[in-house]
This record gives structure tokens, sequence and C-alpha cells, in this order.
């Protein structure tokens, strides 16, 4: 599945939006950055209530597909910039993580 692929199946709003064609491997939900940054695969799609601009580091480090904004949480001005920058995509939702992960299983399989 693909980044667009992804933002139809689940309607996603991307705030960032660099590479549409990038591979998504899989999911990760994960609000504390350390634990982030021990366990979210390569490709994956993380999800996460965090909007601030340390996201984009984490992202820079663990390359995943995209970064999910769930909960209806939008991304800081500066998280928005650096995000164009380093070339990390930044989806948003107002559902849940729970629920889009639920929801990306059946997808992926």
């Amino acid at each position: 599945m693909t980044i667009t692929e992804l933002i139809d199946a689940l309607e996603l709003c991307p705030a960032v939006l660099v590479d549409e064609t990038v591979p998504v491997t899989g999911a990760y939900c994960g609000d504390l950055l350390s634990d982030v940054l021990a366990n979210l695969d390569e490709g994956a799609a993380w999800m996460t209530v965090q909007g601030h601009a340390n996201i984009v580091a984490v992202a820079q480090l663990r390359d995943p597909s995209c970064v999910v904004l769930v909960n209806g949480v939008n991304p800081e001005p500066d998280t928005v910039a650096k995000a164009k920058i380093h070339g990390i995509n930044i989806l948003c939702s107002p559902r849940t993580s729970a629920d889009l992960c639920m929801n990306m299983a059946d997808l992926l399989n």
C-alpha cells in the first residue's frame, strides 16, 4: 500500500505530503518518543498525539512512511516547516490510533 492508498482508505488529511508513493509496510502506535525510537519499524505508519517538532527528529532516525497525528491533533507550524525540509509525510485524523490500526490491519493483510 502507498501513502495515497492509505490516505484514501482511512480518509486521512495530509498536513505535509512530500512523497505519496512511499510504501506503507505496517503501523506503530506510540507517544513516548524513547519507545518509538526503540520500536518503530522503517516503513511503518507511526500514529501519535504528539504534534511538536520532536516527532520530525524521531522520524528522521527511524524512517517511517508517515506520521499520522490522531485524535484531531494538528502539527505545530514549526513541525510542518521541519517536516517539509526533511521530507517527512505528516497526515492527520480525528480518529483514534487504535481505530486506525484495526482498519490498517485489514488493508495490509
